[in-house]
């Protein structure tokens, strides 16, 4: 059985965890994570499973689109109730200067900044599963990927999704007929 986690474990494991992504230093965050994590991020295609795809999502993704990448962390750590994790909230900040992949957004050279929850499980110090959760509309709209709220952009993705969902619809009752 893992020990409990106590305050001061779960504070040294997130200031070691957010002092390798802000030295972008993809291989020391991997190292706090065991063999077969499992690392939930959206701004990754899928899960991340295992210390390699943690190292070069940060590398290949994250570091590249912001190479002056921030985070710090605005409230917490929390024990989870039975002492396996911590849960942290956190604000990222950085300069979009290179591609985001996946899915493959340009550069834009502004500079952008969210607000994250980190949930993690530790066992035997080292992350065994962690999700982030942040909100992507916010950050689509920081580097231009989907229009600001009441634009003209905005107006103009509505009227598609109508015309979208109608489709949808006759599409289902066609199907739901048998046809």
């Amino acid at each position: 059985m893992t020990a409990r986690l106590d305050m001061a474990v779960a504070t040294q494991f997130v200031a070691r965890l957010h002092a390798a992504v802000n030295a972008h230093d993809a291989e020391g965050i991997a190292a706090l994570c065991s063999e077969d994590v499992e690392w939930n991020d959206p701004a990754a295609a899928r899960p991340l499973r295992g210390r390699a795809e943690v190292a070069e999502f940060h590398r290949l993704g994250m570091f590249r689109a912001l190479p002056d990448v921030r985070i710090e962390v605005t409230d917490g750590p929390y024990l989870l109730m039975d002492g396996s994790g911590i849960a942290v909230r956190a604000t990222i900040a950085g300069t979009m200067s290179g591609p985001l992949h996946p899915p493959g957004f340009a550069a834009t050279g502004t500079r952008v900044e969210f607000q994250t929850a980190e949930f993690s499980l530790i066992r035997d110090g080292l992350l065994v599963r962690h999700t982030v959760i942040l909100n992507m509309l916010e950050l689509a709209r920081q580097i231009g990927a989907f229009p600001d709220s009441g634009s003209l952009g905005e107006r103009v993705g509505v009227a598609v999704q109508h015309a979208s969902a109608s489709v949808m619809r006759r599409r289902a009752r066609r199907q739901s007929r048998g046809r």
